[in-house]
């Protein structure tokens, strides 16, 4: 099966500072939790502005120029932490649709668990080193490695990819995944090595979609890519979000002389999502006022019971 659709944008636009940003009506919300459920993936309904897509390029070839003038033999290239590269990657960190997302699955206490980007140049000999090309796996904490019911492993953290090239010729190294494999052992249980697809083929997804475009999956999904087969460089982010419990994967929590460093300053919001420092028993029970930082996110049809249920929690474990 292979994604590639367009969308009619017409959801109210945010203060973010991503150009053109959208946010997803309660409708829409409900429409991608359930099909995150049923198949560990979702398209989202909109997309980012062609402005959005050029500002977020530039950033890309200017990070990967510079680390190629450190090292000229570099080809294909992946940065971690891509927040504290420039303002516009901690933009889109707060991308106000995928907020909206985690909000729904998490509740009002989630931080981002992770920010990197891919530049993948076009090579039709390239090896499965996660890098020119990625082999089937599921993101950790793996099921083998980590507590598991019936062989299915819990959300842990939700990913969102950007795709800031066109992908819709299918030989671009689109994302793949294996439809509702979310609910299953990692591979079942095969190494990735011995992994045959075309067991899968019915439920084979690949993601050859437009620029812009907006996939956000679970972390327990198969997914794959294939070795960039095109002249033109795949490039595109991953920003993932956790619970306030969990520790992020590709940085440390930021002190508070890091998040006042940064230009321009940080709202409450972002403060909050990247991980401030705060008492360690708040990252696990969210303060009354940690309950509310994420308000703006919230369905407009939710039910408003967060601080009575935060005062309940409270009143429970004293």
């Amino acid at each position: 099966l292979q994604v590639n659709v367009n969308f009619n944008q017409t959801s109210v636009v945010t203060s973010n500072m991503i150009p053109g940003a959208k946010t997803l009506t309660d409708e829409q919300r409900v429409e991608i939790l359930a099909q995150f459920e049923e198949d560990g993936y979702a398209v989202l309904p909109i997309t980012l502005s062609q402005e959005a897509v050029d500002m977020m390029l530039k950033q890309i070839d200017l990070r990967v120029a510079k680390r190629k003038a450190e090292d000229p033999s570099l080809e294909s290239v992946q940065e971690h932490n891509t927040i504290k590269v420039h303002e516009h990657f901690r933009d889109l960190a707060m991308f106000p649709a995928a907020l909206q997302i985690a909000r729904d699955l998490f509740g009002p206490a989630f931080q981002l668990c992770q920010s990197n980007f891919f530049y993948r140049v076009g090579d039709p000999n390239a090896t499965n080193d996660f890098l020119a090309a990625t082999p089937w796996h599921a993101d950790g904490p793996r099921p083998a490695q980590f507590p598991k019911i019936e062989g299915a492993m819990g959300l842990h953290y939700i990913k969102f990819g950007y795709f800031l090239t066109d992908l819709t010729g299918g030989k671009g190294s689109s994302l793949r995944v294996i439809r509702g494999s979310h609910k299953w052992p990692e591979l079942n249980g095969v190494p990735a090595s011995k992994f045959d697809e075309n067991k899968y083929k019915e439920r084979l997804v690949s993601f050859d979609v437009e620029p812009g475009s907006i996939v956000c999956f679970h972390q327990a999904l198969w997914h794959s890519a294939l070795p960039n087969l095109t002249d033109k460089v795949r490039k595109n982010c991953y920003i993932s979000y956790c619970p306030t419990w969990m520790r992020p994967i590709d940085h440390d929590f930021p002190t508070t002389e890091e998040l006042d460093a940064y230009e321009p300053k940080l709202s409450r919001e972002a403060r909050f999502v990247f991980g401030e420092p705060r008492p360690p028993m708040q990252w696990f029970k969210a303060s009354d006022d940690d309950m509310h930082i994420l308000d703006a996110y919230k369905r407009k049809t939710e039910a408003d019971d967060l601080e009575y249920v935060g005062k309940n929690i409270k009143s429970n474990t004293n």
